[in-house]
């Protein structure tokens, strides 16, 4: 079939059609990160200034002209960090070292580009691999910070909250997202998923250990509507301020009205922090959460 110009083998795999690289190229991994305030998101968009078309850019120099069609595991919105991303793409353009590879491409990214984005990982993978349709699960996790001090470090990468009181129960409120729900109230307008159902496997809430202000949600979860995790922490915020109450939000999952429910928080708070491919190592940390930075 033929995709943005490109034209691509598809063959059916146990999960459903996919994507192979073409006779004479291999499928390679990548694992990079990027602080996301720099982009209009990761997905590609005629204006260029995209995590995807930034990578793209990056491949053709290193490659001497090769332009590759990228897999992203997820479509983060503008703003949002990735710490750990994985893509996959198909190239006939020889490597001798990955290293040396990684290295190149960096030094593009960081002096050429001036983008920042770091490669930290290139392997060759399986022909049938995709970072979207393989992957098991995602962790994210969401910066709050209350009251009216500030810390020159922290504060700027959270969202503040300007208020007197503390937030109240926000910890057992969370618990009321967890589980498999329709999640209409709290996705995007211009969300085009076919079904609002996910599932929530955990959501852990917790202070950092030194900083009273600053509060951590990690969210783990298959997959995750559009905006999905900023409107339910936006809804969090309201609640734990008693703007809204638990009864609302139980019944937000059947009546689906998003005008209904909390704010959007700002993406500039949130990160990607893991991709998982393994059911087990998604089922562990989901399971004991992950208090501490990575």
């Amino acid at each position: 079939i033929q995709l943005r110009g490109f034209f691509l083998k598809i063959t059916q795999g146990p999960r459903g059609k996919r994507f192979e690289p073409d006779d004479g190229e291999v499928n390679i991994q990548v694992t990079l990160s990027y602080q996301g305030q720099a982009f209009q998101g990761y997905q590609s968009q005629p204006h260029g200034h995209t995590v995807q078309d930034t990578f793209v850019k990056a491949w053709e120099i290193v490659s001497q002209g090769n332009k590759p069609v990228l897999f992203g595991c997820s479509r983060l919105d503008a703003g949002v960090h990735a710490k750990h991303f994985v893509l996959n793409l198909f190239s006939s353009h020889f490597f001798k070292c990955e290293t040396t590879l990684m290295r190149n491409l960096n030094g593009i990214l960081h002096s050429n580009l001036k983008k920042p984005i770091s490669v930290h990982s290139i392997t060759i993978c399986d022909p049938q691999f995709n970072a979207r349709f393989d992957a098991i699960g995602k962790h994210y996790r969401y910066f709050l910070w209350y009251g009216f001090e500030q810390h020159a470090h922290h504060t700027p990468n959270c969202w503040q909250i300007k208020a007197r009181q503390t937030p109240n129960g926000i910890a057992k409120i969370a618990k009321l997202f967890e589980g498999t729900k329709d999640f209409s109230a709290y996705r995007a307008a211009d969300c085009n998923s076919k079904s609002t159902v996910r599932k929530i496997h955990a959501i852990h809430v917790w202070q950092h250990p030194r900083i009273d202000q600053m509060s951590v949600l990690d969210f783990w979860g298959e997959g995750f509507l559009k905006n999905m995790v900023r409107n339910i922490v936006g809804t969090l915020v309201d609640a734990s301020l008693n703007k809204i109450t638990e009864t609302e939000i139980a019944s937000s999952f059947e009546k689906g009205d998003r005008a209904a429910m909390g704010q959007c928080a700002p993406a500039h708070a949130l990160s990607l922090e893991k991709v998982y491919y393994q059911n087990e190592a998604f089922s562990e940390d989901a399971k004991a959460g992950v208090p501490y930075f990575l």
